[in-house]
């Protein structure tokens, strides 16, 4: 019985992810992305001003301000945005009402403030660190909610996979001590056990915490039985189930005084210790007009507190974020910080991202052990021919972050004036991915995986080179700026140049010394009959 069982098990664990595998990979990759979504925001954005020193928060004000009142006098909404250490600018922000007669739709704007001459900076359109980190559950070109469904589906597989790996894996910690180096399929077993099992419990934590985030999107029949089953249906659930839990404060603030520059002296004030990320003032031009002031610091996987600044009987009331009303709406909110790491500092941050990439091997591994037992224990009956498997394996494995990397080069090559620039970066994108999958279905079987990885390894290295010279912000100057950001975007950009390269120079080797195994054979055969 329970060999049977740990049979069915492996055959769900094999055909799972081989199914899905492709998807996952990219799920993965690109999940891992968004957690420098904001890094990676600076290089892509390099007419940013980064803010090097502490600016005096209220004379910041009231210079952004007088730009907004210059600039969006008419605008609902305000928010001004200090520099953090993941995001280190000063930036104003307000919402564009629409303009039927001069062909203007209704959109959040937001501009670069040089903080030294006051000026706003005009920073190049991009589709951004947000919309690569978007990729791994929005997909593109196809509709959002499809792609919700598709992206749940694939991590229930996942999680599924995850179970199953355990259950057939008996000695899953000690395979996680064994490598068995050019063994060919024990070693490519032995890489993907590591990538598992060292990881294993962030694969759990992200995989389960996906499901649980789009559990709205999966579930929809259970809230319309719940609700009226009409339009408004999710909107009355979300505003029950999720509804915000509030602490309310009183303010010496005078109605007639109520002010961007009062709210943020009297947030200074209540918290000393926690530094101001951004405030703002909405409802404009309304009597439900209102402040918020959002904090910098984190605390545990929960956010620091926000301020909302009102005026209610004639007095002025601060109310202070506490949370989620719900338990339910609060373990939600947990699971989101964690599947996003919102609380992370840079440390954490980089161990998810490894986590990540290391899922994406894990993914990948699978692919190709799949290919390779087929390939050493041939069947009669193959449905799909193995050796397009095979290429496709490494077209999208090795392709994904190849496209990645042309994104990249995208955002220094288009023109700055290009229209709808940012929709052409990602069109970049996967017309690198379709252009490497194709390469790789063309190319002979033997050069496909060497190949892509020289083509990685050139395009990698040469993007801070092409950085320099669309720019000037080289790796001396960005050093001596200390832009810490765009320093770091290069040097990381050099590293994955040199893995690609180096993993480019190991299988060049290994390809030589098997070519020269048959050759010693059949001069040994050689040697033998020539004695006889």
């Amino acid at each position: 019985m329970k060999g049977r069982f740990r049979q069915s098990m492996n055959w769900l664990h094999t055909w799972g992810g081989f199914v899905l595998g492709w998807l996952l990979y990219f799920i993965f990759v690109t999940g891992a992305l968004g957690y420098f979504e904001d890094e990676i925001d600076r290089w892509l954005k390099p007419e940013m001003v980064v803010v090097k020193t502490d600016l005096n928060q209220q004379q910041t004000l009231a210079n952004v301000e007088a730009h907004l009142a210059a600039h969006a006098q008419q605008s609902p909404s305000w928010y001004i945005s200090y520099p953090t250490e993941r995001s280190p600018f000063l930036n104003a922000t307000w919402l564009q009402l629409a303009d039927k007669e001069n062909n203007i739709e209704k959109a959040w704007v937001t501009k670069n403030i040089d903080p030294s001459s006051g000026a706003m900076v005009q920073a190049r359109d991009t589709a951004g660190g947000r919309t690569l980190y978007r990729l791994h559950y929005n997909l593109h070109y196809i509709p959002h909610e499809l792609a919700w469904w598709l992206t749940s589906f694939a991590a229930l597989v996942m999680f599924i996979g995850l179970i199953t790996g355990i259950i057939i894996h008996k000695k899953i910690f000690i395979e996680l001590f064994t490598f068995r180096a050019n063994k060919g399929l024990r070693a490519w077993l032995d890489i993907h056990n590591l990538f598992s099992v060292l990881p294993l419990p962030f694969h759990l934590m992200i995989t389960y915490s996906g499901l649980v985030l789009l559990m709205t999107v999966t579930m929809t029949n259970v809230i319309k039985a719940g609700y009226a089953d009409d339009d408004k249906a999710g909107l009355r659930f979300f505003n029950q189930a999720f509804a915000d839990s509030y602490l309310r404060q009183p303010s010496d603030i005078l109605p007639e005084q109520l002010s961007l520059q009062s709210v943020l002296h009297d947030a200074q004030l209540r918290y000393p210790q926690q530094k101001v990320s951004y405030i703002g003032s909405l409802a404009r031009h309304s009597d439900k007009q209102h402040y918020e002031v959002w904090f910098d610091k984190y605390e545990g996987i929960e956010l620091a507190a926000a301020l909302t600044y009102r005026i209610e009987q004639d007095q002025v009331v601060i109310d202070v974020a506490n949370g989620k009303q719900g338990v339910a709406a609060k373990i939600y909110d947990w699971f989101e910080h964690l599947h996003e790491g919102l609380f992370a500092d840079i440390y954490l941050r980089w161990l998810y991202f490894l986590s990540g990439l290391m899922g994406a091997g894990m993914i990948a591994t699978g692919m190709i052990i799949w290919a390779l037992k087929r390939r050493e224990k041939p069947t009669g009956n193959q449905p799909i021919k193995l050796g397009v498997i095979e290429r496709l394996n490494a077209g999208i494995i090795l392709g994904l972050p190849i496209a990645v990397g042309v994104f990249f080069a995208s955002n220094r090559l288009l023109p700055i004036d290009m229209l709808g620039r940012e929709l052409w970066e990602m069109h970049c994108l996967f017309i690198a991915l379709g252009c490497c999958i194709v390469f790789c279905l063309l190319r002979c079987a033997s050069r496909v995986w060497l190949d892509s990885l020289i083509i990685g390894a050139s395009l990698f290295i040469c993007l801070p080179l092409v950085n320099a010279m669309t720019t000037g912000q080289h790796l001396i100057w960005s050093w001596q700026q200390q832009d810490w950001l765009m320093l770091g975007g290069d040097l990381t950009m050099l590293g994955t140049g040199g893995v690609f390269a180096l993993s480019a120079v190991i299988l060049k080797r290994r390809s030589t010394r098997q070519n020269q195994q048959p050759a010693r054979i059949n001069s040994t055969i050689g040697q033998v009959e020539v004695m006889k």
